[in-house]
């Protein structure tokens, strides 16, 4: 009996053991994460819906930029591939067309499959990369010692074989990317540096998003990343960055650093201090790094990338790239760049009351309309959202921007309003009842085809009174419409019968009002108009044709 439980005891030992050794970090004590998905419910149809409204085209200034970094960082991918640092897509191999004329079933064709074995994305393999565990020298670095080149850093720096292939990729395939990327870096990075700093994280974690967006606030991936910092809209919003039909935070190089910081953050901790580990988890997900540590049995980034399969190239590469990346960005001209620094991107705030055209906004501040949207990058359209928004401008601007933004009449800002789309309501109706065009409604909203405008859509529609629409404004308005459109303001005498209980100057709803357009009007805002009138909840989004509210205090 004493044997038995000896026996059994020893193999509980053994399979704690085996854990231990499988799981180092213990990550199997998290929650599993579900592979599968499970049927949506209409709550989570319905914030699909609204996912897929935030992700449509911006308005045409933006989505410019969008398309142009995009096309920069396919450009790179393309690179990368081509250098056979990433897998190519089947057929683009360099050692593909060995086996051209052989039957798959043939035993040469087997043979030679199982010699060159599966790529790592399920692709032929190229012409191997180079493995990350081979010590290397570079002759741009002579002079330069292990220990002094390591103490000019803050984040862990190796030089090996993986890392040398990087620098030559920018050096050449990528040459005249990188430069790029070199001049804009001293736009952001004093800036990031502070953040970081302020965050506890080591300041060069700022090549981080040198090699995820070359600095561009406009970058947007393959995968639907956009920023700086390449955040996916569903990791942004865990670390508070909003995406909506207005903004897109994540395009914001202030903001989305400090959520990149707070993940950084998480991801060091939960990788128990391992930079390495906590960037390609940036890359890949942490869940994915997981699994690869307990499939492969280690925890050292650089074996993991020399023997494994479990981690895709991209993220395998992923580390070298951004080291890199640091190393020619502290000694440019050793490695054979002259660059031309931007200038970096100093700001002052102002708070705009509620939404203005950019047009408006950069005359007003004395500076070009490309200059505020420069530093605005989070902005999707021709204004500022409604309910008021704090605007960037170059410093030594804010002064002369309030003083000439007083002058303005509301209808000079901008006017519009929201108009949700009902079942069997064509576009041409909607148009008529506002007196703007078809075209200035599909691309105020970003759309680009009429199937777009379903049931329960949430339109804006650019109004009578703005001085600018996104196809030019006045040219698209009806006149008449804009006429039986001008908001004209009633007299307490006026009025006095139908608002007993209000004071001051009262304005009568009309057709198409909104809190945002009547507070738009008489130069307030949408939380005075509640204050005033006592409204709040339904009642502030269900004003009705005819009613009364007051706008000004007596």
């Amino acid at each position: 009996m004493r044997s038995a439980i000896a026996t059994v005891l020893a193999a509980v030992f053994v399979a704690s053991a085996a854990r231990a050794q499988e799981d180092p970090w213990g990550d199997n004590a998290r929650q599993p994460e579900t592979a599968g998905k499970s049927e949506p419910t209409p709550e989570a149809a319905g914030e699909s819906a609204q996912k897929a409204e935030d992700l449509s085209d911006d308005d045409p200034d933006a989505q410019a930029e969008v398309e142009k970094s995009a096309a920069e960082l396919e450009a790179v991918r393309k690179a990368e591939e081509k250098a056979g640092l990433v897998p190519q897509a089947p057929g683009a191999g360099p050692r593909d067309g060995i086996s051209v004329g052989l039957d798959p079933t043939d035993p040469i064709a087997r043979d030679l499959s199982t010699a060159l074995g599966p790529g790592l994305d399920g692709a032929p393999l190229a012409d191997p990369a180079p493995a990350g565990s081979v010590a290397a020298k570079l002759p741009e670095l002579l002079g330069i010692s292990e220990e002094e080149l390591r103490a000019k850093y803050d984040i862990p720096v190796e030089l090996n074989d993986a890392v040398v292939a990087y620098i030559r990729f920018f050096q050449t395939d990528a040459r005249e990317h990188f430069s790029k990327w070199l001049s804009r870096s001293t736009r952001y990075i004093p800036m990031m540096r502070k953040v970081l700093e302020r965050e506890g994280l080591p300041l060069d974690t700022v090549y981080l998003a040198m090699i995820e967006s070359g600095f561009s606030a406009y970058a947007y991936s393959f995968a639907k990343a956009a920023g700086p910092w390449q955040f996916v809209v569903g990791t942004s919003r865990r670390y508070g960055l909003l995406t909506d039909f207005w903004v897109d935070e994540r395009r914001d190089p202030y903001k989305s650093t400090i959520a990149a910081s707070k993940y950084l953050k998480e991801l060091k901790a939960r990788f128990h201090g391992d930079w390495y580990l906590a960037w390609a988890g940036y890359n890949a997900g942490e869940g994915k790094i997981s699994r690869a540590i307990r499939k492969e049995k280690t925890t050292d980034f650089w074996r993991m990338m020399g023997r494994g399969r479990t981690l895709r190239a991209e993220t395998k590469h992923y580390v070298p790239k951004l080291i890199a990346a640091a190393l020619i960005a502290k000694h440019p001209e050793r490695f054979g760049f002259h660059v031309d620094y931007d200038q970096p991107r100093d700001f002052e705030e102002v708070r705009v009351p509620d939404a203005t055209d950019l047009h408006v906004a950069a005359k007003a501040a004395g500076i070009t309309f490309e200059e505020l949207r420069d530093l605005n990058p989070e902005l999707r359209r021709f204004c500022t959202p409604p309910g008021g928004y704090t605007l960037r401008l170059p410093v030594g601007k804010r002064e002369t921007f309030l003083a000439e933004y007083e002058k303005l009449d509301a209808k000079d800002r901008l006017s519009f309003t929201e108009h949700r789309v009902e079942k069997g309501e064509p576009l041409g109706k909607i148009a008529r009842a506002y007196g703007v065009t078809e075209a200035a409604i599909l691309r105020t909203n970003g759309i680009r085809s009429y199937r777009q405008i379903k049931p329960g859509r949430m339109l804006v529609i650019p109004m009578a009174g703005a001085s600018r629409g996104m196809l030019a404004g006045s040219q698209l308005e009806d006149r008449h419409a804009r006429g039986r459109a001008q908001a004209r303001v009633a007299t307490a005498a006026d009025t006095a019968p139908a608002a007993k209980r209000l004071s001051g100057t009262l304005y009568t709803v009309k057709p198409g009002d909104t809190l945002w357009t009547i507070a738009a009007k008489f130069s307030t805002t949408v939380d005075k108009l509640r204050k005033l009138n006592g409204l709040s909840g339904r009642r502030a989004r269900a004003l009705q044709v005819g009613q009364t509210i007051a706008v000004r205090e007596t």
